[in-house]
């Protein structure tokens, strides 16, 4: 199944006009999205912190722990970004009609197979 590209984008926050880089969703709580920015910021660092271990020549099992605490970390943004989609985004497009609904769930049936990847 195709990714859905701009012009399927069904939750209000993009045209088809509207490039990729300019869409904003629908709604976003202020809270979430600063706890995700200091989440990032923290991952930054840790992704630093990598670079350094390798200059280092650190240890390699202990790499690739910190490697698995930066994807850990990752995917508690990612977590937050699709409860954020589900309850603004996609509940925008499932009730504004069967069309758009439709359209929400292939894109995230797409969201849910990369995540498990």
């Amino acid at each position: 199944m195709p990714a859905p590209t701009t012009a399927d984008c069904t939750c209000g926050c993009a045209t088809r006009d509207t490039p990729p880089g300019d869409r904003k969703a629908v709604g976003v709580d202020p809270g979430i999205r600063d706890r995700n920015l200091k989440r990032l910021r923290r991952i930054e660092g840790q992704v630093r912190g990598l670079q350094k271990m390798i200059e280092e020549d650190r240890y390699c099992a202990d790499i690739i722990t910190q490697i698995s605490s930066v994807h850990e970390a990752l995917r508690g943004v990612s977590r937050e970004l699709m409860r954020n989609h589900l309850k603004h985004c996609a509940t925008a497009a499932i009730r504004s009609g069967p069309g758009d609904a439709e359209s929400m769930y292939d894109e995230l049936i797409d969201l849910m197979y990369r995540q498990v990847r």
